[in-house]
Formats: C-alpha cells, structure tokens, sequence
C-alpha cells in the first residue's frame, strides 16, 4: 500500500514533527492537538505557503505528484538529521560559551602579568617589596593554591571554599583573589566581616562546616587588607571614581588611630595617620571595630622599631585573624565527622590601584582525619613552600624577633 501525500498535508506533517522535534530537544511539555494544529496552521500559512509546491517537488523525488511511502522515509531522515545537528550545535555553544570565559579570565591574568611593566607606579612598587617581599599576583596565587591541592584531590565537587576577608569592595573586584578562587571552586561562603576577622563567629563556621559535600573537603583563605597609593603609601588607596585617597584598611587603621588617641601606644614616629577626627572615636553601636580596638591593643608593643607602623598593625590584624580562625578548627568537635580534611591559607591582600592586586603568602597548611573510623585529626601538614616557594623576611618591617615569633612568622 503505497502511503499518498499532497504538498499541504505534506507540510502540515513537517509542521507536526516539527514541533514534536523541538519539544523533544528542549525538554518542554508535549503540546496538546489543539496547540499542534492551531501551530501548523500558522507555520503552513506564514512559513510555507509561498514555498509549498518547490518544497513539496524537493521530496517527490520520482515526479510522480505523490509521495510513496520510501520517499516520506527520506523525509524523515533528513528531519531527524536537522533536529541532531541543532542538538549538537546547542550543545556545542554552551561549550565554546564556557570555554571562552575561562580562556577570557586566563588571557587577562596573562596580560596583567607580562605588560604590567608598562604601567605600574614606581614607588608603590618599591613601598610592596619592602614591607610585602614575597608578595605574588592574585592570579598567581590561585593557581598555586589549586596545583598543591589538586594533587591532594581536592575539587570542585568535593570542596566548599570559604573565606575570612574584610568587607571592602574593593576586596571583590573582578579578576582578583576572592572572585577567582569562588570561580575556581564554584562558591564561597563568606566568614569575614571588618577586617577581615570572622565575625560569623563559631556558629557561622559550623554552619559552614555542615555544607561540606559528605566526605568532603573545606579550603578556608584569611586575610587582612591594605592599600598602597601610586605615592608609596601602605594604608593609603585611590578608589575607583574617586580624586581623593581613603584608608584601606579603614577598620585596622581606624582602631590604631582610636588606640593612639587613647594614648593606648608609642607616638606613631612615621605620623602616617594624625588627623583624627572627633568620629572617627565614637564607637557607640560598633561591635566589630570595639572588637578589632580590643584585640589589637595588646598586640601593638615594638611597633615603634617597625619600619612602617601600618604595615605593622596589618600583620598583627593577620595574627588576630589566625587565631581566630585557629579556634574555629579546633575548637569545633564534630569537625571531622564531617570534613574528611581541612585546608588553610593566611596572608595579606593587597589593593593597588595599578597592576593588580597582590597576596603575600603567610602560611598554608592542611588537616586530616587519621581515618573514615577514626575522627581524630592527624598533625597538620605545612605545604607553604610547596605552593609558594621560600618564605618572606620579615624582619625588618616587624622590628624584632620577638614580634616575629609572637605571630609565629617564621
């Protein structure tokens, strides 16, 4: 029996599987008879009508005015074939689509790092190599941090990332350190708050801790903040949009200025920072810069022998935040019946106006679980000069060895 099709039913059929093709590559709800026709009478009369007879001739292969049944078979070949290669082209296009962004995010690091010499400020170059010596591109850093721990099977699936960093914005900018590491590992789950110290507290970090895919993995970076102005100025940063220079860290640098109007420490000798203001000492209804102005205050003895007394308050900050985040890990019982192993990174970021922004490495070590029966943790394993090479001297800026070994800096 041979199987008989005029040009206009031949169409309406075309406009039928159509619409069954697309809804079977998008994924949607097949549509009802009553969708199908009043969509097949539209396509035939605005799509096709002009064009029937010479479609209907491409199919009728032997001219004979119908179409038998092993033509209509070629008619559907060529069909499915269209609806495969839409699929693959789809598909294709989400690809190149999210290739293009990785390939757009590693061409900018590229270029930042090689042509960087052409526009970088001098003096705010040499104000970094001195109190920030070893101090590496965000870019840098990242991908540092991803070699040594995707040796140790760390990944994205497996992995929450968190992070202890002030709340600045400028600590979110594009193409630097949080935002790339949140790229690399898919999200990352805020702990910080000013200066960078954790203020979502034990609670915040076990809350954190909970998320942790089963068996999994928690990679947590801390760090304080500070600016360097094209002047060479530690502390000091030109914002965006702005003509004038602010403060960066302004909760560190404004609980030191709080603590020198207290008479709390030594005359600054650098005078860095002398023009208090009268608000910058109201601290009512401030919780966290109280808390910042409490923890630092016992912390700023030798900053007098410091060859920057910003640079010094920010590595101090760092230390506050270790602890803390020490405290957090530790002090956290059912830890590793959660995280089969817990990675920690610490150091200093760095805002520039110019260049980039930079990291300066102060430590990287590692947690685990002796065994899946045994949740006691193993004795950390330091993996610093793996990931970052030999560590920064640190003399000079901190003043003494007492300080030094007081943060336990080496």
């Amino acid at each position: 029996m041979r199987l008989q099709l005029t040009s206009a039913s031949l169409l309406i059929l075309c406009s039928f599987c159509a619409i069954e093709t697309n809804a079977f590559i998008s994924g949607a709800t097949r549509p009802t008879s009553v969708e199908k026709s009043k969509t097949s009478l539209h396509l035939f009369e605005a799509l096709f009508e002009a064009e029937n007879e010479k479609l209907f001739a491409k199919f009728d292969a032997d001219r004979s005015g119908t179409i038998d049944k092993e033509e209509f078979k070629d008619v559907v070949k060529k069909m499915n074939v269209s609806a495969r290669r839409r699929e693959i082209l789809s598909v294709a296009s989400a690809t190149f689509g999210g290739i293009w962004v990785a390939t757009a995010s590693n061409t900018f690091q590229y270029g930042q790092k090689k042509l960087r010499k052409n526009y970088i400020e001098p003096l705010a170059e040499e104000a970094m190599l001195q109190n920030f010596p070893t101090a590496m591109l965000s870019g840098d850093v990242d991908r540092a941090i991803w070699k040594t721990l995707k040796a140790r099977g760390f990944t994205p699936s497996n992995t929450i990332f968190g992070h202890s960093v002030c709340s600045d914005e400028v600590n979110n900018r594009k193409e630097q350190l949080i935002p790339l590491m949140t790229d690399r590992w898919q999200e990352g789950f805020t702990l910080g708050g000013l200066g960078g110290l954790p203020f979502a507290g034990k609670s915040g970090f076990g809350a954190y801790l909970h998320h942790v895919p089963d068996s999994g993995k928690l990679l947590v970076l801390f760090a304080p903040h500070v600016g360097i102005d094209s002047e060479g100025r530690v502390g000091s940063l030109q914002r965006d949009g702005q003509a004038a220079v602010s403060s960066a860290c302004g909760a560190g640098i404004g609980a030191y200025k709080a603590l020198q109007a207290k008479k709390s420490t030594p005359e600054d000798p650098l005078l860095a920072f002398n023009s208090l203001q009268k608000e910058d000492m109201d601290t009512t209804f401030d919780p966290q810069l109280n808390q910042i102005i409490d923890s630092l205050a016992p912390r700023l003895n030798g900053i007098q022998e410091s060859s920057d007394s910003v640079a010094f308050v920010t590595y101090q900050m760092y230390g506050i935040i270790q602890e803390l985040i020490t405290a957090c890990i530790t002090q956290t019982p059912d830890l590793f019946q959660n995280a089969s192993e817990v990675a920690v990174i610490g150091g200093i970021m760095i805002n520039r106006r110019k260049g980039g922004d930079f990291f300066q490495p102060l430590s990287f070590e590692t947690r685990k679980r002796s065994s899946s029966s045994n949740p006691e943790p193993e004795a950390p394993i330091d993996l610093f000069e793996e990931a970052f090479g030999k560590r920064p001297n640190l003399r000079e800026v901190m003043g003494s060895e007492a300080t030094l070994e007081r943060m336990r800096i080496q």
